[in-house]
């Protein structure tokens, strides 16, 4: 297990305000044409930069929805339902409504429950799950360079990494986080993983598909919490997460192999060659974690659920450096 599973809540955070209950109550008598009352509410995430309530609505249909509140840059998930995902294809939440105040933004999504697969799964559900997460990987692919062209994702394909391990590297410095040594091998890990990747597709990437992001809704599998670390580039990247030993990932990892094999036929890859990469790719979601502490720190925020920035930092380059060898040797 890597390290996140023995943190806790950083209950030392600035929480999110959300927006008033008169204005919240505004925006849901736009949603439903009419005035409705709430009869009920359920807390599901409250974080500094979001806070996630499940609705229940009198006299309303539907009766239930969820009701997200977020800041930059987990804002960009607005712009991402609105104008990249395709439900259908992507297997996401349907989005009712937005509202922006101010710096906040408000999303009003399709209420799809709590089943998540960390929480329980089947061979059946997981064989299902490879093959959904290969055919969403091969139709955006079709649709990379409009992606790319839309402004909304960021680009990240192999040739990027270094680029982005050097910014890190010298933010890193700057803040007398890291020393020159730790710099030279995390940018060593970037061209090694540039290297193993190269040859990869490039398509959407969910960037965190973790079991904990998947859920079970009448019979059908969706994906939930495009944001922040979604982009356009190696989409092996996501059966990686979703394959690997991680907290998010809970009891499904001992699915992990029905997955990958499901993937792997669905799309026609060589199953050896794909296992090849995954250890690359799960790397490189470390590598991902690392911008996102980077990027929290650079907005003077100090904390996160799972601990304080500057002590989830070194760790996270000692996790990444460590696997130099092992990388540079693999394959």
């Amino acid at each position: 297990m890597l390290y996140e599973e023995n943190c806790v809540e950083n209950e030392s955070l600035n929480l999110l305000q959300p927006p008033d209950e008169k204005q919240l109550l505004s925006w849901l008598a736009e949603l439903y044409g009419k005035q409705v009352a709430i009869a009920d509410r359920q807390l599901l995430r409250h974080r500094d930069l979001s806070l996630v309530e499940r609705l229940w609505i009198t006299d309303g249909l539907p009766e239930t929805l969820i009701y997200k509140v977020v800041l930059p840059p987990w804002d960009v998930e607005q712009d991402l339902h609105e104008r990249v995902l395709i439900p259908s294809i992507c297997n996401s939440a349907q989005l009712y409504m937005t509202a922006n105040l101010g710096a906040v933004a408000v999303m009003f999504f399709e209420d799809l429950g709590s089943c998540s697969l960390k929480a329980g799964c089947t061979t059946e559900t997981a064989l299902h799950l490879g093959r959904e997460l290969s055919r969403m990987h091969r139709a955006f692919s079709y649709r990379s360079n409009e992606l790319l062209e839309s402004n909304v994702l960021p680009k990240l394909l192999p040739a990027d990494y270094e680029k982005l391990a050097q910014q890190l590297a010298s933010a890193l410095q700057s803040w007398q986080l890291i020393e020159s040594k730790q710099a030279a091998e995390l940018l060593h890990v970037a061209a090694l993983l540039a290297g193993k990747l190269a040859g990869e597709p490039i398509s959407l990437v969910h960037g965190d598909c973790y079991a904990e992001n998947l859920l079970l809704h009448n019979n059908r599998l969706f994906i939930i919490d495009w944001s922040w670390f979604t982009f356009v580039g190696a989409p092996v990247m996501d059966l990686a997460t979703v394959t690997m030993d991680h907290l998010k990932n809970g009891s499904f990892a001992q699915f992990s192999n029905n997955v990958i094999d499901a993937y792997c036929f669905e799309s026609g890859r060589n199953l050896d060659n794909v296992k090849l990469v995954l250890p690359p790719a799960r790397l490189l979601s470390r590598l991902l974690l690392l911008h996102w502490l980077v990027e929290r720190r650079s907005r003077g925020i100090l904390g996160t659920t799972v601990g304080p920035v500057d002590k989830l930092i070194p760790k996270v380059v000692a996790e990444l450096t460590a696997k130099i060898h092992f990388v540079a040797a693999d394959g």
